[in-house]
């Protein structure tokens, strides 16, 4: 049992270091490709407009499902404004229409009167993913931290993982000497009770000698 779990302590760091690998990759790939970078399906973007309030707040940072593409009436989707793909925009559906090419969108902000010019009838194409949640303390500490793009986000995320991987590492190098100087402590205290166990021998032989004389 205990060469199992020192082989899964051994394995942890390569796993932490692999995820943190693979989101680098990953991250670099949407970025080369101009995609919206993502953590295991979720995507994160923080809110400047007030045109969501009060179901979002200007400030928060809410999360998305990238792979869902099941989209209804009255979800809240994440997309790029058709015309200005720089613009990420978060906006409630109100109204789908199937076509022969495809689904076309229409939204609208829930503090907006009406829907903007830009957003009546776009393709599913300009959708990034559906709103699952949001928060507002990390929409603050986000603020704080980070001047410019969502993407420091992910950095922290990534450097986090290294950092784990890290503490890991040096965790299991100090648990496997310990582990060997335990093993070496052991066959040392092993050697001494067989010399002694000898010199006992050896005494009592001497002793029976001497009392045959």
């Amino acid at each position: 049992m205990k060469r199992i779990g020192l082989k899964i302590l051994n394995f942890l760091p390569f796993l932490f270091l692999f995820l943190a690998i693979a989101l680098i990759v990953q991250i670099v790939i949407s970025l080369k490709n101009e995609k919206t970078p993502t953590i295991f399906g979720y995507g994160m973007f923080l809110v400047v407009s007030p045109s969501m309030e009060d179901v979002i707040m200007t400030g928060d940072l809410i999360f998305v499902n990238t792979a869902t593409k099941d989209f209804n009436e009255e979800d809240i989707i994440t997309f790029r404004q058709p015309g200005e793909e720089q613009n990420i925009i978060t906006h409630q559906i109100i109204d789908i229409v199937e076509t022969p090419t495809g689904r076309l969108y229409t939204t609208k902000g829930v503090n907006n009167f009406e829907s903007l010019d830009w957003e009546i009838g776009f393709s599913e194409d300009h959708i990034i993913g559906k709103y699952v949640g949001k928060s507002t303390f990390l929409g603050k500490v986000y603020r704080l931290v980070f001047s410019g793009s969502v993407n420091f986000v992910y950095a922290i995320v990534i450097l986090v993982f290294l950092m784990i991987a890290i503490v890991e590492v040096t965790n299991i190098v100090k648990e496997v000497a310990l582990h060997k100087n335990r093993i070496v402590q052991e066959s040392k205290e092993k050697m001494v009770q067989a010399e002694l166990e000898r010199l006992r021998k050896l005494k009592k032989e001497k002793d029976g000698k001497t009392l045959k004389e």
